[in-house]
């Protein structure tokens, strides 16, 4: 199974899943995914793209990678995720060809991520 049919669209949150709650409704777009340790991921949708590694050791997982916004249309791409629990976000990427990295470690084995766009 590649990364990519994992990846599934989501539009409400769900259990321990990050999701956009009425994604359409705000005007933003955004694919989730759920990911364990040395699983990688390349997600797109309308306007971004991203990468990111999740790897493991001693306990701890991380998550490392970068958003990309790729396309002249008023959005700005980030990736958003659960780490321990806590959610954090990269730094946006806009304009069109900008490009963010982004790398946060936590205690676990697994850590759900998401790409999305949204109307600066």
């Amino acid at each position: 199974m590649t990364a990519m049919t994992r990846i599934k669209k989501l539009s409400a949150v769900g259990a321990g899943a990050v999701v956009l709650a009425g994604g359409a409704v705000l005007g933003l777009s955004g694919t989730a995914a759920a990911g364990t340790c040395g699983e990688n991921f390349d997600p797109r949708v309308s306007g971004a793209k991203a990468y990111w590694e999740i790897n493991c050791r001693g306990g701890m997982v991380t998550i490392e990678g970068w958003v990309e916004d790729t396309k002249s249309d008023g959005k700005c791409a980030k990736v958003k995720a659960v780490v321990d629990g806590e959610t954090v976000r990269s730094k946006a990427a806009c304009p069109k060809g900008d490009r963010e990295e982004f790398k946060w470690t936590g205690r676990g084995s697994s850590i759900t991520a998401e790409l999305y766009t949204y109307k600066v």
